[in-house]
């Protein structure tokens, strides 16, 4: 496959998008563990409001969404396999996150869970495609 058909730059420009989303919230989280948020009080309250679980199910999915931008760039098949276990860590995530009543008040959760599996959704679809054309190997 040409790395300049238009549904594999699209694949790769969102698979970046998912890896930026990814890492705000990566950076949000240790920033407050970090004592670096304006509100100390608010980030002593946020770090305690989250599991151990949590946090091992969202790391994992950040580091897999960089995996699958590898696996994307290098035209491998594995990246489908391996983004929607990026996926599933996500929503499993974000599912226990949905009853932390501390994130629910500082985030618009409606809006970025719309956004994030509008995003998905595509990035799965484009992988899907671009797998069974054999346009990843």
């Amino acid at each position: 496959m040409h790395r300049s058909g238009l549904p594999y730059l699209a694949l790769v420009s969102l698979v970046a998008v998912q890896v930026i989303y990814a890492g705000y919230w990566a950076l949000h989280d240790i920033s407050a563990r970090l004592g670096l948020w304006a509100d100390t009080d608010a980030a002593r309250t946020f770090v305690s409001s989250l599991t151990v679980t949590q946090e091992v199910l969202f790391f994992s999915h950040v580091i897999m969404n960089a995996v699958v931008l590898v696996l994307v760039w290098k035209q491998r098949w594995w990246a489908l396999p391996a983004f929607i276990l990026s996926f599933v860590l996500d929503r499993a995530e974000w599912v226990m996150m949905t009853g932390n009543v501390v994130f629910s008040n500082m985030v618009a959760v409606d809006s970025w869970t719309l956004f994030s599996f509008t995003l998905q959704g595509m990035i799965i679809a484009l992988l899907v495609i671009l797998v069974f054309e054999g346009r990843l190997r």
